[in-house]
């Protein structure tokens, strides 16, 4: 049989195999590992169906009972005709609005039944590679299996692209690119298309163009859709508490009748541009960040995935990470030129393969931030690199890795999936976490430091960089100046940096260990409450959630409550605290003799306490213990410190007018406690005013007087948590017996017309807010479960109104706080976001919902998916350290807290409808209501009450 005959048989019979639209031959995407000399992790099942569609499945039982699902097509705004952009998240959007078997807003409703919520369990994204749908299963019997493969085989070639679902979802991408019309949107596009170009720019921006949402069909996006939704396209992660060969066997019989109803579609290509005419370009724009950009950009190695590629990547990672602490350095100084900066490296959508230095300036100091950058990437290129600086970082990434695979067998199934799916989009072997550790012990062996700066020879190597500039004004001296500086930075010699040596470690003594006064147990939560004879409380409750990892939260004084009523208070400023370091080893040593260490250090401000936070592994709790220890005696409130975190809240206060939501994010909690300064925003000039004094005053009476309550929650027993702290906490000076703050949180005066704030963004976005004030949660916890379920209720009505039948928002929902302190303090709230002459029409749906809310009881149907989520999500989270740690904060001085955990799901599994009619009718009150407004500035809201 000659060559043209085999042909033409093959054509023949591709007729009769195949649905006339589909006679492209099939060709799968083979899994990396069929071709790499990485071993793909022996848990996961993967497979290959004759259509060529690919899954992945693995066994993962954190959290029991619960199971992930991910549905990756491989296009996403990078497969766009010019006609076309936007049309992939378009498409996204569509996929919940009606298929074959489902009706039009059914997907969500079946999702809610079996206990997701919309947004957090039941998402999709698009990105310039790939559209991903996500649901996040609660539970792993088979109608919730069955209902997620149907749902994604329905979402894969079954959708319907009705006219009338399009018109109302157009006019919600359309708020979706509203909400996103901001200025730091607007610096990454004009980055893009410096270093890509404007076609490449548009592609990798995937909300697309206006005027295509605008006016886009059913048959373009129909089009595309046919053209892109493919088995060989396609690839189904599941991980969770499942059985793989039960779901591999119903995977193939859900999926394996998928055909594509369309010939496939040749994607764009984009290439970098041969040549940059003009190696510097200046951004500003009104409420933009400050940033300097340094790239060195090279077409995309598209080397397939092997023990060289990964070797040559750690060694990149290591690279960097030595920069980057010579970069934190730099900002840690008496005169830091620059807040911060560091450098990464990433493959940009298969594009280029690109190196970036990214410095963020203080206003009006951009010539100093370049300078000292420019300096930094030449100074580390031509002397190299020192074994003093290669070592800790070598040292983190193994820590790094150790935790990881000690953590392999109970890290949480969202994370793991995620994972999962990064690799599938990289084109990566999916390695497991042991292997993972192993490998890198191969690579780091001996590892010198000439092999390392090798590296960094080559990421900043050509011919020099591009620099981007973005400011909220224009860049003093523009063009020439930024050429200036980086001429004069050049011309500057350069002069290699000495080693350091690490002082010894100070903080090892605190004194005679601490002994225990007094213990006693919860035994229905796993708990032991221990008390020091120095007045020192500790709450422990071993787990096997996540194996090494230790969270440890240690409370000091009254928080808010705490601060002075008068004035506001900068208490923004903390957050310098812990960057501040400890007076006898600064920030950078701290992190270098941690390097080989699980640990970790972060200061909150809560209603009704300080929280140093902290985390570790069951051999590094002793010296975790004895860094909080020291952040409490020996802090060393660095000016430089506080100088980062007051120019940095500035930039942010002007980042902030630039979106009705970013305003309303800044203000609200201090309207909703009647501008009580304790939780007010402050203003520019006050973060400009405000001195390290100013701050240090708050927080350091609490760190010498208050008392002290430690909560311990891991892989830890109770008697080495007791030695611990004993040897750190429990050896202090007496401190007093802790008490529950008295609060004093009000709610503000009932708004008839909605207070009107304004914002400098775009002229066609506000935001509408009303709040209803209710109760604190202890006078009656059962109470605030009813307002929690009625609040999801009205989130779902506004949905379901605003969004899906109106389409004038995005963003639509409602919410309940009750605070745990003051015990008549508390709101139910709903916000939008909308066009600002739909403002009326946010009040207007809002009353109807309330008086129909509480004029009849809401359907079992519609309480049922209010409130299931709800309880899967606390059952969820019960299966994790970071809800007990939570959980248990001053448990011992409030035992209620306790009943707080043991009553939320008896409680709302005890909620009726008429208990929420009932609620409705109490508390969704037009004469107590708070309205707030955000408007562009000069839009005049209309008149509520005319």
């Amino acid at each position: 049989m000659t060559w043209l005959s085999r042909q033409a048989l093959a054509a023949l019979a591709a007729l009769f195999l195949l649905a006339p639209a589909a006679q492209a031959v099939v060709r799968a995407t083979p899994w990396p590992q069929s071709h790499s000399d990485l071993p793909a992790d022996p848990a996961v099942r993967f497979g290959t169906l004759p259509n060529g569609m690919r899954y992945a499945i693995k066994r993962n039982t954190t959290p029991a009972g619960a199971v992930s699902v991910r549905f990756r097509i491989a296009a996403g705004s990078l497969m766009e005709r010019d006609d076309e952009q936007g049309i992939a998240h378009m498409l996204e959007h569509m996929a919940f609005r009606g298929s074959v078997h489902v009706a039009d807003g059914d997907t969500v409703k079946k999702l809610q039944s079996l206990g997701l919520a919309f947004g957090a369990d039941t998402n999709a994204f698009t990105a310039a590679t790939q559209t991903v749908y996500s649901f996040d299963m609660p539970k792993n019997d088979a109608e919730s299996i069955d209902t997620a493969l149907m749902l994604m085989r329905e979402i894969a070639g079954e959708l319907n692209i009705r006219q009338e679902a399009l018109d109302t979802e157009r006019n919600v991408v359309l708020a979706e690119a509203h909400l996103r019309d901001v200025p730091v949107s607007h610096l990454v596009k004009s980055g893009y298309a410096f270093l890509y170009g404007d076609r490449t720019a548009a592609a990798l921006t995937p909300i697309g163009r206006e005027d295509v949402i605008a006016h886009a069909t059913p048959e373009l996006v129909r089009g595309f859709y046919q053209a892109w939704y493919r088995p060989e396209r396609a690839t189904l992660l599941i991980v969770g508490d499942v059985d793989p060969a039960q779901v591999e066997a119903k995977i193939k019989t859900r999926f394996s009748n998928w055909r594509a109803k369309a010939p496939p579609r040749k994607a764009p290509l984009y290439r970098l541009p041969a040549q940059h005419p003009d190696k510097v370009k200046l951004f500003d724009e009104s409420g933009s960040p400050t940033y300097l950009i340094f790239s060195w950009a090279r077409p995309f190695d598209a080397t397939p995935d092997s023990k060289a590629v990964e070797t040559r990547d750690v060694l990149r990672f290591i690279a960097l990470d030595v920069l980057n602490q010579r970069l934190a350095a730099l900002a840690h100084s008496a005169n830091p030129p620059f807040i911060a900066a560091s450098a990464s490296y990433e493959n940009m959508a298969d594009i280029a393969d690109v190196t970036e230095l990214v410095v963020n300036y203080r206003s009006g100091q951009g010539v100093d931030g370049l300078k000292a950058a420019e300096r930094a990437w030449r100074d580390i290129v031509a002397h190299g690199v020192r074994q003093d600086e290669v070592d800790p970082v070598v040292a983190q990434w193994r820590t790094f890795l150790q935790d990881a695979a000690a953590a392999a067998d109970s890290t949480q199934s969202t994370q793991m999936i995620n994972l999962l799916l990064r690799s599938v989009d990289k084109k990566d072997v999916f390695t497991a976490p042991a292997a993972d550790l192993a490998m890198y012990g191969d690579i780091v062996k001996d590892l010198t430091a000439a092999r390392v700066s090798q590296t960094l020879q080559y990421l900043f190597g050509g011919d020099g960089p591009l620099v981007f500039t973005a400011s909220g004004v224009p860049f003093p001296g523009g063009d020439a100046a930024v050429r200036s500086a980086l001429a004069d930075a050049d011309a500057a010699p350069l002069a290699a940096g000495a080693a350091a040596t690490l002082p010894p470690w100070p903080y090892t003594g605190y004194g005679k260990p601490g002994t225990v006064a007094a213990t006693s147990t919860v035994d229905d939560l796993g708990v032991t409450f221990v008390r020091f004879a120095n007045g020192v409380t500790l709450t422990v409750k071993p787990t096997a959630f996540r194996a090494a990892q230790i969270l440890v939260d240690v409370r000091l004084g009254a928080g808010r409550l705490g601060l002075p009523r008068g004035a506001v208070t900068p208490v923004w400023g903390l957050a310098g605290f812990v960057p501040g370091g400890l007076k006898r080893y600064g920030i950078d040593d701290l992190q270098k003799y941690m390097a080989d260490k699980s640990w970790g250090a972060s200061l909150s401000v809560d209603d009704d306490d300080f929280t140093l936070r902290g985390q570790a592994r069951s051999g590094d709790l002793d010296t975790e213990l004895q860094v909080l220890t020291a952040y409490v005696t020996d802090p060393a409130w660095a000016p430089q410190a506080f100088g980062q975190m007051q120019v940095g809240y500035a930039g942010n206060f002007e980042m902030t007018q630039a979106s009705p939501a970013a305003v309303l994010s800044r203000e609200f909690y201090g309207l909703v406690h009647g501008n009580d300064p304790r939780w007010r925003a402050p203003s520019l000039a006050e973060i400009q005013g405000a001195t390290l004094d100013n701050t240090k005053a708050l927080l350091a009476p609490a760190l010498a007087n208050a008392p002290i309550d430690i909560v311990m929650v891991g892989d830890v027993t109770v008697e080495q948590a007791i030695r611990s702290v004993a040897a750190t906490f429990g050896a202090l000076p007496p401190r007093p017996d802790a008490a529950p703050p008295a609060g004093d949180e009000r709610f503000p005066a009932p708004t008839p017309e909605p207070v009107v704030l304004t914002h400098r963004g775009a002229a066609n976005q506000a935001v509408a807010l009303i709040a209803f004030p209710t109760t604190g949660l202890f006078p009656d916890m059962k109470q605030q479960r009813t307002l929690r379920v009625l609040s999801e209720i009205f989130s779902q009505r506004l949905l379901d109104e605003l969004r899906t039948r109106e389409g004038i928002t995005y963003t639509p929902g409602a919410s309940s706080y009750a605070s745990l302190s003051t015990k008549d303090y508390g709101f139910l709230y709903a916000r939008a976001q909308i066009p600002p002459d739909k403002l009326a029409d946010f009040y207007t749906e809002v009353d109807a919902v309330a008086a129909d809310l509480a004029a009849k009881p809401v359907s079992s149907d519609e309480l049922e998916r209010a409130r299931g989520p709800r309880i899967e999500d606390i059952q969820k989270q019960q299966q994790t350290n970071e809800y007990w740690v939570a959980l248990l904060a001053g448990a011992q001085q409030e035992p209620r807290r306790l009943d707080v955990i043991r009553s939320t799901i008896p409680d709302l599994k005890s909620v009726t409808a008429q208990d929420v009619q009932k609620a409705a009718k109490d508390w969704l009150k037009d004469d107590k209501a708070y309205r707030l407004v955000v408007v562009p500035a000069g839009f005049t809201p209309p008149k509520l009450h005319p």
